[in-house]
Order: structure tokens, then C-alpha cells, then sequence
């Protein structure tokens, strides 16, 4: 099965405190070789906070998180054809 990652850090805190994205990144991976998951693409947004949200333009701050929903959509929307 196809797969994708997203990892994610907001704070430079978080970083240090043993949540960087090279740490998320090598989980995705071996939880991947673990269960035969083939990882296609791990997406990442570096020092973004969740909080910055525009509700009202259903937009999110967050570059990596929309990369990987396009990615997403187009892949669902091409299979569905």
C-alpha cells in the first residue's frame, strides 16, 4: 500500500525536546518498514503553529498540510476516473 507522511514541529522547543521533524520522520519510516507500507512522499511544515487558522477563508497556515492534501485529492480524484 502507498502511503504518505506528515510531520509537523511549531515551536523550536518542540525541536529540542526530542519532537524534531528528523525524529518524526524516522518513526514514519520504520513504522512503514514495519507493517510493508511503501512511503511515497513525507510531507513537513517547519515552525508552523496550528493556531494560525482562517476560519472564515477555511484557509490553514500551513504549506506542508496543503501540499499533502492537493497530492491527495488529485490522487483520489485521478483514481475515481
Amino acid at each position: 500500500m502507498n502511503v504518505v507522511g506528515y510531520i509537523r514541529v511549531s515551536t523550536q522547543g518542540q525541536a529540542k525536546d526530542g519532537y524534531s521533524l528528523k525524529y518524526q520522520e524516522d518513526e514514519i519510516k520504520a513504522y512503514c518498514e514495519e507493517n510493508n507500507l511503501n512511503l511515497i512522499h513525507i510531507f513537513r511544515d517547519e515552525g508552523t503553529s496550528g493556531a494560525k487558522l482562517n476560519e472564515e477563508a477555511l484557509e490553514i497556515d500551513m504549506v506542508g498540510l496543503q501540499e499533502m492534501l492537493a497530492h491527495l485529492s488529485f490522487r483520489l480524484s485521478k483514481h475515481s476516473m
